[in-house]
């Protein structure tokens, strides 16, 4: 559907086209028709799966089918206990899959919020507060700080109005708003005459008509791209789904060919009847259950539900549980700045200020230089302090200087916003605008511990305040210095003065009791002042003054500082008649004195760079994907190590002037792009796995969701983030803290690691006894079964079981973060994985062939030895498996696999000490003679594991280092 450029229309050309009046609003019967026409202003939300669907969907693959046709078949030939047993597995891989999928959803729905529950409109030209729900095209919305926007919207009256479009945009700083007509042709960020949903106003008031609704938003039209985004399925679903196939392919060949043989082979000595067709079809059956580790979805759906519960634990909520194991071979981490990154709260950073200069350095007596003073912690929360900059970690020795208490001041009072304490998340926030919180929160650290300064060191007019750890410390400011007089900040004036009647303890220089605080644009203010203040005195402002605070704004802004100069004036109520008349704005705003500069910032969140850190030394490559100034991504990216010498930084006018084989050329160069749009995102994540890579991508924003949903792993952030960008997300970071996927990185690594443990275990015993029991039938006839059906289904649903799903939660090995991602292509089927076999293959297979054709003469004998042996050797093998390259001195320990090969060799021995059980496996009590054997059979065996560690160890020292 084709919309009109709002933007690029006057207001009263908006109006008419939507039939409406912006002083009157919609009538209650057109809103109604209207409503009735366009539907209610929401989103459609993703279909989701019912609780059915879900727990049907846990049997839609390749290895429960297998499972499920042995229970079919073994119920068939009237094994019903076999069939009953691999049911059960089945089952409960099933229930647990299911509930801990539900159980994500569940913690997802408690996530949700809605954007804007209710919002005012003009009705019937009275103002009526409506569900933002019923908000339709044509309502005048009337929006002012605080408000979140509920529809796109066309604004037609501005007052000093900003908007947070971070969700949208990523743009950290709040835009200004207007209502003259823009570019056709202008982008998102750049229509400043909207309003967009789910946006907020945090500065100012103002009005708007409503242009589009419900799926017809910017917000909307996202969430429908990320509908027609295919999901992509991750390398474990593809491993899983690769083993799944080769082994239904082994199950049903060997099935067919042992019960094949041994039909013919007896049809031609002889008549064949129903009773021994029956039993070697449950042979067979027994033999392909052997040879498929019919455990595999259990321990896969453990491992995963175990690394979901721990990074949950973590603050990270898995919405789709393959995921999990995807961020064990991420090799590019795409990342949004404002966030994700940094803490998403504008920080004063450094204060610029005048201070007499030492007469040997000054050109005359009395010539100010300038200070600059560095303001430490991040974020809302008011601690921290101030002290000299570039001097350490030293406070100043006694109050900070006044000149640096007069700044703090103005940008407390010249303000409207308000800081509030924390709440049941634990964090500070605010009121109204990011920056003016920024210097709110700066002044309040005049009095915080952690500058290092006495009780008695705190300004006067901030120590006579009620002390609340800083809640409410700025109402309280102004309520003791009330406002009498503002000029607001507009996109055109580019500044704000407010005129304040002091309290005594207030007054910046002696005998003002009343004075007029502006701050704005550094030009802005600078050309309305003609002194400074310096010393604690004011002074004319001379050409080095200009060129000092010139040279100071252009060091901030070069460290991506947003930068404010502040100022007052002085006006002595003692010669002017009561009650005092209000200046007039021309008044309040000539003949300045110049109290400094502020720079600010949204700063990186303190774990970001030592996360950074920890990705480039594991071989996964950090690239930063901004909404931001390329200055300020730049600075940001510098800072925490995303961006290092020789790295490219792209906007996305550079991005789009390039063709997608140039762009495919440079993609591994670039480190930060800026100003990018949401299709720039896609088309990134798109370039990066065209090259193989597997890429996970993180943000908050509206503007991340088709990137998440494309990227092989999407992770949300679960507080700052939109609810279309938790939909498209597989993951999402309860806590928004960028290190949550450090420690998921690490989660995901152990989890395949534990995965590839299990599955060459249980390959390595399966091939091994597929292979001796097969190849003798095949070679000797059935009359010569190493071992009967009850016996091999006992030591594959009994004696394996336990020690898998030990190996599936075995602990990490040492070095399992000093290690490059794994190739997205590899098979699971790696080089290690076959050694491993093959070992088994050369070494184990003809040691059990030899054995038992030597005891052949005694059936119950061999049969004895070879359950025995196959018992202890796989005990053997899950202790040695704890790791696959330390040896069994160097793996970490792990308790739950000791207790159960103990408690699986205690059972067997209890177990044949029953007649009955005997017979139903062929077997009798072992002797010494056997003991000797088993004992001595599985030193062998585990000498030939560690020794092929060793090997294994040095083929990996010798691998080239992989960093990023």
């Amino acid at each position: 559907m084709t919309h009109p450029a709002w933007h690029a229309m006057t207001t009263d050309d908006v109006a008419r086209t939507l039939h409406t009046d912006p002083t009157r609003g919609l009538s209650a019967s057109q809103a109604e028709e209207r409503l009735s026409r366009h539907g209610p202003n929401e989103l459609t939300p993703e279909e989701r799966a019912s609780p059915l669907r879900m727990f049907l969907g846990q049997f839609a693959n390749v290895l429960t089918v297998i499972l499920l046709a042995a229970v079919v078949l073994s119920a068939a030939v009237g094994e019903v206990m076999d069939a009953a047993i691999i049911l059960v597995i089945v089952l409960f891989c099933a229930v647990l899959g299911f509930v801990q999928e539900y159980r994500a959803e569940q913690a997802l729905d408690a996530l949700k919020k809605m954007l804007s529950p209710t919002t005012s409109v003009l009705r019937d030209g009275a103002e009526a507060r409506i569900p933002s729900a019923q908000v339709v095209p044509g309502d005048v919305v009337l929006l002012e700080a605080g408000d979140r926007v509920p529809a796109d919207a066309r604004i037609v009256e501005a007052h000093a109005m900003r908007c947070d479009e971070a969700p949208l945009t990523g743009e950290s700083v709040p835009v200004g708003k207007g209502t003259d007509p823009v570019p056709e042709d202008a982008g998102t960020a750049d229509r400043r005459n909207m309003a967009f949903t789910g946006t907020t106003v945090t500065y100012g008031r103002g009005r708007a008509v409503v242009t589009a609704t419900g799926m017809e938003t910017a917000f909307g039209q996202i969430a429908r791209e990320v509908a027609t985004v295919e999901t992509v399925k991750t390398p474990l679903e593809k491993r899983t789904e690769e083993i799944g196939k080769w082994l239904g392919i082994i199950a049903l060949t060997i099935c067919v060919l042992v019960a094949g043989f041994s039909i013919a082979r007896e049809a031609m000595h002889g008549s064949v009847d129903f009773a021994f067709i029956v039993s070697m079809i449950m042979f067979a059956v027994s033999l392909a259950v052997a040879a498929v580790p019919e455990a595999l979805a259990a321990i896969v759906t453990g491992a995963l539900a175990i690394g979901m519960r721990q990074m949950a634990r973590r603050g990270a909520l898995v919405r789709r549980m393959p995921a999990v194991e995807t961020l064990g071979c991420t090799t590019v981490i795409c990342t949004d700045k404002t966030g994700t990154l940094t803490r998403g709260e504008m920080t004063v950073r450094a204060l610029f200020t005048f201070s007499p200069a030492p007469p040997e350095t000054a050109e005359k007596a009395g010539e100010a230089t300038g200070a600059e003073t560095e303001v430490t912690g991040s974020g809302y929360e008011p601690r921290g302090g101030l002290r000299p900059a570039g001097q350490g970690s030293a406070a100043f020795a006694g109050p900070p200087p006044r000149e640096v208490q007069a700044l703090l001041l103005a940008g407390v009072l010249c303000n409207d916003s308000e800081l509030l304490p924390p709440g049941d998340s634990g964090q500070w926030t605010i009121r109204g605008d990011p920056t003016e919180a920024a210097l709110v929160v700066a002044g309040l650290k005049l009095r915080a511990p952690d500058s290092g300064n006495a009780a008695e060191s705190c300004p006067a007019w901030l120590a006579a305040l009620p002390h609340t750890s800083g809640a409410g410390c700025a109402l309280h400011l102004r309520a003791a210095n009330p406002r009498v007089e503002e000029f607001p900040f507009s996109s055109e004036r580019k500044r704000m003065t407010t005129v304040h009647d002091l309290s005594p303890q207030a007054a910046p220089v002696a005998g003002a009791d009343r004075a007029a605080f502006m701050k704005g644009a550094p030009e802005v203010v600078l050309a309305r002042c003609d002194r400074v203040l310096a010393g604690g005195e004011i002074r004319p402002l001379t050409y080095a003054d200009r060129t000092a605070v010139q040279a100071a704004a252009e060091r901030m802004a070069g460290r991506a500082l947003r930068v404010l100069a502040l100022s007052m004036l002085p006006l002595e109520s003692g010669a002017n008649p009561a009650p005092l008349t209000p200046p007039t704005e021309d008044e309040a705003e000539h003949s300045h004195v110049l109290l400094g500069l502020a720079g600010m910032m949204d700063p990186p969140r303190d774990e970001a760079a030592q996360a950074v850190a920890t990705c480039r030394r594991v071989g996964i490559r950090p690239v930063m994907i901004t909404g931001d100034h390329r200055l300020t991504a730049e600075a940001v990216a510098r800072e925490i190590g995303i961006h290092r010498e020789g790295d490219v930084v792209l906007t996305g006018d550079g991005l789009a002037a390039l063709d997608d084989a140039t762009f495919a050329g440079m993609v591994d160069r670039v480190s930060v792009y800026a100003r990018v749009s949401p299709m720039d995102k896609l088309r990134i994540v798109k370039a990066w796995k065209a090259r193989g890579d597997v890429v996970a991508m993180t943000g908050d924003g509206v503007n991340d969701a088709p990137a998440l949903k494309q990227a092989d792993i999407g992770v949300a952030m679960g507080i700052a983030g939109t609810e279309v960008a938790r939909e498209a997300a597989d993951m999402v970071l309860t806590d928004d803290n960028f290190a949550s996927i450090v420690n998921a990185i690490e989660l995901g690594r152990w989890i395949y690691d534990n995965i590839k443990k299990y599955l060459t275990f249980l390959l390595r015993c399966n091939i091994t006894e597929v292979a001796v029991i097969g190849g003798m039938v095949l070679l000797l006839g059935p009359e010569y079964l190493p071992l009967l059906p009850a016996a091999i289904l006992y030591i594959n649903l009994a004696t394996d079981g336990l020690p898998a799903l030990a190996l599936g939660v075995a602990p990490p090995d040492p070095d399992i973060m000093d290690r490059p991602p794994r190739d997205p292509r590899e098979s699971v089927f790696t080089w290690d994985v076959k050694a491993f076999v093959l070992l088994a293959v050369c070494l184990e297979i003809p040691l059990f062939f030899a054995l038992f054709l030597h005891d052949l003469a005694d059936i119950g004998t061999a049969r004895t030895e070879m359950f025995f042996l196959f018992i202890i050797v796989e005990m053997i093998i899950a202790l040695n498996f704890r790791s696959m390259r330390f040896g069994i001195m160097q793996a970490p320990p792990h308790g739950w696999l000791l207790l159960s090969i103990v408690w699986e060799v205690a059972l067997v021995a209890v177990l044949v000490q029953f007649a009955p059980v005997r017979e139903a496996f062929g077997i009798h009590i072992p002797d010494g003679r056997t003991l000797g054997i088993i004992t001595a059979f599985g030193a062998v065996v585990f000498a030939s594991m560690e020794v092929a560690k060793v090997f294994i160890r040095k083929r990996l020292a010798a691998a080239p280092p992989q960093s990023a």
